[in-house]
């Protein structure tokens, strides 16, 4: 077994799939699947195949694809080359025979490239169909981006009060008064982009990770290419605590097993088996809000 197989395998078992449900999440043959683990990149149709095989089974366990297929580079078949030919000095008259070998390596050819093409077009229906399009309707239809604590009224709260001996509320005062903000700790859904859903975060309230099993969990401060805080494997004894002082990015390869919590306040995340991405995004609105408390 090539090391390659051997790191795509390990993380396969800790995530708790087996070859027959990876060979679902993916569409890859579990033949496939079987050579890739041993290392027989041979039995693959080839080294494009290959090395798409091997992104897809690695985004599937929760690795990182991009830095496994630059670590492993050197393991992986290289992909196909191609030469410009150079034009002959003289040229020669063509030949029947020569002429039907090359229609038929052109055909060939042609044929290759729209199989190709239709491969990929039919991983990438299907991964919006069950990844994408899934996420979407359970979050699009947020609209009204509810936080998770609720906002107690402050002493500036501008409300109509009814006047003394009058059967009516008097009108409120024409002076313009700040829209309310969220306390502090509120976290709210703002949109979902590229498989990522963002919520916006007011305050500086603390993120708690809790783990029921096994999981590849990734985290980096600063955004997707920020700085990494974790990149390991985690077991259902951890718990891992950071504060949502910075743009925080969270990558779960198990997002079942894994629980979000807010300053103690679970965050519901549909619970939905195999990988899935978070970004929490401080307010813009956190300095004003600092502002008009002081006031």
């Amino acid at each position: 077994m090539s090391e390659l197989g051997q790191t795509l395998r390990t993380a396969r078992e800790e995530s708790g799939l087996s070859l027959d449900e990876l060979q679902e999440m993916t569409k890859i043959r579990k033949h496939y699947l079987i050579a890739i683990e041993e290392g027989n990149y041979s039995a693959l149709p080839g080294s494009f195949y290959a090395r798409a095989f091997v992104k897809n089974y690695a985004e599937a366990v929760g690795l990182n694809a991009e830095e496994v297929l630059s670590y492993y580079k050197n393991e992986l078949p290289s992909a196909p080359q191609t030469s410009a030919a150079e034009p002959s000095a003289s040229p020669q008259p063509p030949r029947k025979a020569s002429t039907s070998r090359t229609m038929s390596e052109r055909f060939g050819k042609l044929g290759f490239s729209v199989l190709m093409w239709a491969f990929l077009g039919l991983i990438v229906f299907l991964l919006w169909m069950f990844v994408i399009r899934d996420d979407g309707a359970k979050s699009a239809d947020s609209t009204d981006r509810t936080p998770m604590t609720t906002a107690t009224p402050g002493p500036n709260d501008s409300r109509p009060t009814a006047s003394p001996g009058s059967g009516a509320l008097a009108s409120p005062s024409p002076t313009a008064t700040p829209t309310p903000t969220p306390p502090a700790g509120a976290v709210t859904f703002d949109r979902k982009s590229g498989g990522v859903d963002y919520y916006q975060v007011t305050g500086q309230p603390m993120l708690q990770l809790k783990f029921s099993g096994g999981a590849w969990l990734e985290v980096r401060k600063g955004g997707k290419s920020g700085e990494r805080l974790y990149n390991q494997n985690v077991t259902a004894e951890d718990t891992i605590e950071i504060p949502l002082d910075a743009v925080i990015y969270v990558n779960t390869g198990r997002a079942d097993n894994t629980e979000f919590y807010i300053d103690g306040t679970l965050l519901e995340d549909g619970d939905r088996p195999g990988p899935k991405r978070f970004q929490f995004d401080p307010s813009s609105g956190d300095a004003v809000s600092q502002d008009e408390t002081g006031e």
